[in-house]
């Protein structure tokens, strides 16, 4: 009986010892953990597990001043028992949250997003490259479709772990097509009207809804110390000089957008004291080329081209990170071979400019600003230093370093 138990005993610890093994198994706990991609009904399952443990575990969280009720601006409120624990993003690389995320807590900022479009990788791709060396998990950042394509779904939207959406106004046709099948919030911001009051709103909505308020205050203060005194400085409009601004996607085989009066550069030119000439042709809201006949005819007194490194246009007007002045001189060169380019007042004059369309519809356009400002009315804007702001911007908002070539004069 005695050498019965003891072989009983054996055979339960053996058979004790398989199943943790198993339970140990590396392609089994391989097999529970959830895929990157944001379109998968298991990966709706997983990120609704994580999602209501992460939910569980914030019962107790106690940030000061929540509740309270948020307004977009598009004037819908909600009211936040606490911040979002994720949110979709839209509009990474063109006037979304990204970048302001990233200004208000660079070090937290990413664990925040739930799904993001690609359009901060596309267009402004020397920013991301340098974000991907210092923050190599931002390619872990699951990715969905940028809504103003018209081919997302709103199942990605369900099968995300996000409890809402930031995205731009102009981004709401889209969203209000699917709104009534998703069962979060959507909360709209707007930088693209170059609005002081609205730049500050959307910020602050941003930081309510998300929780990443560490720089909040700084952020905000910086930025209205530096536009409010160039957008409260009045001009008569004979003081105004005439100015186009040309969008240089396409660099100079192809006239590119100029912009209305609301929108924009169009709205950063009215704001620094400049006549642009797209408002007496373009609706305020609009965004469009106008006609080499048309620019010819109204011979401005300073022209500017606004440069990027759009990772699809080789021949774009560059600027940025990656670029030296010798290659924006060269590039204006053939800007200047453009028929009646040569007979321009601005071209003979040596006023013909570059800025960087990185900065713009952003906490960082105090730039363009200050740049405009500084090359419409030099004499009012003597002790202005963009560089020396934008190098401090930097140094408090950014997690990278700034290099490049931001802003051009030509000579």
């Amino acid at each position: 009986m005695k050498y019965f138990k003891t072989l009983l005993l054996s055979l339960v610890l053996i058979l004790s010892g398989c199943t943790n093994n198993q339970q140990a198994k590396p392609e089994d706990k391989a097999a529970t953990e959830s895929n990157k991609e944001v379109q998968t009904t298991k990966e709706n399952t997983d990120n609704k597990d994580t999602k209501e443990s992460a939910n569980s575990e914030n019962d107790n969280f106690d940030k000061e001043g929540y509740p309270k009720v948020v307004t977009d601006l598009d004037g819908n409120e909600v009211t936040l028992d606490k911040p979002l624990d994720k949110v979709i993003i839209q509009g990474s690389g063109s006037g979304g949250p990204f970048n302001i995320m990233m200004y208000l807590d660079k070090d937290n900022f990413l664990s925040k997003i739930a799904a993001m479009d690609d359009g901060v990788k596309i267009n402004r791709n020397d920013f991301y490259k340098r974000l991907e060396e210092v923050m190599p998990e931002i390619e872990d950042v699951p990715r969905i479709s940028d809504f103003m394509d018209n081919d997302f779904s709103y199942e990605a939207i369900l099968n995300s772990d996000a409890d809402g959406i930031i995205a731009p106004i102009s981004y709401k046709t889209q969203i209000d097509s699917i709104k009534d099948k998703i069962d979060i919030p959507v909360f709209y911001i707007d930088y693209h009207s170059q609005d002081l009051d609205k730049h500050l709103q959307s910020t602050k909505l941003i930081a309510d809804v998300t929780g990443l308020d560490k720089n909040l205050d700084e952020l905000t203060d910086f930025y209205e110390s530096r536009v409010r005194p160039i957008v409260e400085k009045e001009y008569a409009e004979e003081e105004r000089p005439v100015v186009y601004l040309e969008h240089g996607y396409d660099g100079e085989e192809q006239y590119g957008n100029t912009y209305g009066s609301n929108i924009m550069w169009g709205k950063i030119i009215g704001d620094c004291g400049g006549h642009n000439i797209g408002t007496d042709i373009l609706k305020s809201d609009e965004a469009a080329p106008i006609s080499s006949e048309y620019l010819l005819s109204r011979d401005p007194e300073k022209i500017l081209i606004a440069g990027s490194i759009w990772k699809e246009k080789p021949h774009c007007m560059k600027m940025g990170y990656n670029v030296k002045p010798e290659e924006v001189k060269e590039k204006l060169d053939k800007y200047n071979t453009r028929a009646g380019w040569s007979d321009l007042s601005a071209v003979k004059d040596h006023e013909l400019y570059v800025i960087s369309h990185q900065l713009v519809r952003d906490m960082s356009d105090f730039y363009a600003y200050e740049f405009l400002a500084k090359t419409l009315h030099p004499d009012d804007y003597k002790d202005l230093d963009p560089d020396e702001d934008l190098k401090e911007f930097y140094d408090k908002f950014m997690p990278i370093d700034l290099e490049g070539t931001w802003s051009y004069k030509y000579e």
